[in-house]
């Protein structure tokens, strides 16, 4: 037994040296052939249309890249690995990219992976991670100079979710339920303590099992705290589920949704159901909600190569991988971490599809906007209802 353990550990410890060896020296020691940069994300399983739209956006960029001659001559390369949005599989993604001589990782969409991921990629050589939808604080908060987030924190995603019921939606008294995941629970915890600060009551405060098929339970005993608002915090799949069960059980509390509620994909579950009037949901200015030429000229690049519209996070992939881009530029080719990641802290890009692009001493972008929207019409579409504004709620014009 313990000659088999000390082999086991022997193996780990020579795997571990060879991905670092493999991190380190990356694909940068004869400053020649492509450039490879990794894309992460849920490309299988329940999350998997965000996912893909996430990987498809990278790959759309690199391809706009290579087209405008590349950096310093070299071509990038994407290279892709599923991480399911586990963080086991995250591990494992990341670990196989860095096999692969990634020189950085451009993706990711569930902060249950990309934490684990960023600790792998810190680890063993420092190579940056440029996340285009997780929004955990903890991403940044590690104190690891090679993080940076394209979308907004939780703890500053919910404070302004619960404003929107505050003000806008005249809750006094609101329900919280999550799925206990990294992200949503994240988000459910700044909320109660937004809402709470804000004087509001929190009736409930629970989490519901991702992958049921039934969440009729849940509602019916969030009714009995007698809300005003219930504010769900978890991904698309449930909610579509829930908004389906609330229009049929016709509670007197409205439903609220997070902005991973707003994936495009939530309607394949509701329906028409989303369209209620009761339901609204929280977001960024996501792919759907951007009005400008670059969005445009994106949006119709991305539907002729795919053959679809982009995902909601895609916009934020494609600008993560411009910001790569720019910092591979201003360091003058040199792909290898110690330099590169204080380029991707100095790059500024006033015109990104999203918006300004700067990053902050942790790797986080100032000054988000937040969006709430309602679906209408027959097959649904969300539009916008209101916009924060300087910390106020104001109409969508």
């Amino acid at each position: 037994m313990f000659k088999r353990r000390f082999l086991a550990a022997s193996l780990a410890a020579c795997g571990a040296l060879l991905i670092a060896a493999c991190g380190s020296s990356g694909n940068n020691a004869t400053n020649s052939g492509p450039i490879k940069v990794g894309i992460t994300g849920p490309f299988t399983g329940p999350y998997a249309d965000p996912g893909i739209a996430i990987r498809n956006a990278g790959e759309l960029a690199v391809a706009d890249i290579n087209a405008s001659g590349g950096i310093n001559g070299r071509h990038l390369e994407a290279v892709n690995a599923d991480d399911a949005c586990d963080a086991q599989q995250g591990v494992q993604a990341a670990q196989k990219l860095l096999t692969q001589k990634i020189i950085a990782i451009v993706g990711g969409y569930c902060s249950g992976a990309s934490i684990p991921e960023s600790d792998t990629l810190h680890r063993n050589g420092d190579l940056p991670f440029i996340t285009a939808a997780s929004s955990n604080p903890k991403f940044t908060d590690q104190g690891y100079d090679n993080v940076f987030r394209m979308v907004s924190r939780d703890d500053a995603e919910a404070p302004a979710d619960v404003s929107f019921m505050h003000d806008w939606l005249k809750a006094s008294k609101i329900a919280i339920m999550h799925d206990n995941t990294t992200y949503a629970k994240g988000v459910a915890d700044s909320a109660k303590q937004a809402a709470q600060s804000a004087g509001m009551t929190v009736t409930y405060f629970d989490a519901i099992t991702p992958g049921q098929k039934d969440y009729t339970a849940a509602l019916v005993k969030v009714s009995t705290g007698h809300p005003d608002v219930l504010f769900y915090t978890g991904y698309y799949p449930e909610f579509g589920l829930l908004a389906k069960e609330y229009v049929s059980l016709s509670p007197t509390y409205k439903l609220n949704g997070d902005s991973a509620c707003a994936d495009p994909s939530v309607i394949k579950v509701a329906g028409t159901a989303v369209t209620n009037a009761g339901i609204t949901i929280n977001t960024l200015p996501t792919t759907q909600f951007i009005h400008n030429a670059k969005n445009d000229k994106f949006t119709s690049e991305y539907k002729a190569k795919y053959g679809q519209d982009p995902g909601d996070y895609s916009s934020y992939e494609y600008d993560g991988m411009m910001a790569l881009a720019q910092a591979l530029k201003s360091n003058g080719g040199k792909t290898d971490a110690k330099s590169l990641n204080p380029a991707i802290h100095s790059v500024s890009i006033a015109d990104g599809i999203t918006g300004n692009i700067a990053f902050d001493s942790k790797g986080d972008r100032p000054a988000p906007q937040f969006l709430a929207v309602h679906a209408v019409g027959s097959p649904p579409q969300f539009q916008p209802i209101a916009i924060r504004k300087s910390g106020t709620w104001v109409a969508s014009s």
